[in-house]
């Protein structure tokens, strides 16, 4: 087996410290498995312990070595691309509280986004992206009361 090369400052972190204030999940992750192996598992309990390969736990090794602790983070530009630029969102946020004027009901739809979005900027979009762009735009799909949702009770499942 052979032998895995640290980086020179890796006893300076704090893993388990870092993995336990960390919100995102897949940083814990990374922190975790590094920490295991500063409490001196091998490279392969480590992956086990996190649930990852151990190809993994060596490029988070690798990262960290050639980039300090920033290269565990993810780097922008994964996922999928926003289809509304940015540059336009202010006009588009227009654009829909113009329409919400105009419309006769009070509940805007993700459909109607989607024609918005079609008519005004020839983007097709699926019905998701339309109430994600919503979000991105600090709009709601309905105008005044917006927690118009009525509360469920708890249904019982067994009797006392």
């Amino acid at each position: 087996m052979k032998k895995v090369t640290l980086p020179a400052n890796f006893n300076e972190y704090n893993f388990a410290q870092l993995a336990k204030k960390e919100k995102n999940a897949a940083l814990k992750v990374r922190y975790l498995a590094l920490s295991y192996i500063q409490a001196n598992k091998t490279v392969l309990e480590a992956a086990a312990l996190v649930y990852k390969s151990s190809r993994m736990v060596h490029r988070w090794i690798n990262l960290l070595n050639d980039f300090g602790i920033a290269g565990l983070e993810d780097k922008p530009g994964r996922g999928r691309k926003v289809e509304l630029p940015e540059n336009k969102e202010d006009e588009f946020r227009s654009i829909i509280l113009e329409f919400q004027r105009k419309q006769i009901k009070s509940k805007l739809t993700g459909r109607d986004v989607q024609k918005l979005l079609k008519n005004h900027y020839s983007i097709n979009c699926t019905l998701p992206t339309a109430y994600n762009t919503l979000a991105r735009l600090n709009l709601s799909t309905t105008q005044g009361n917006q927690q118009k949702k009525t509360s469920k009770k708890p249904i019982k499942l067994f009797n006392k």
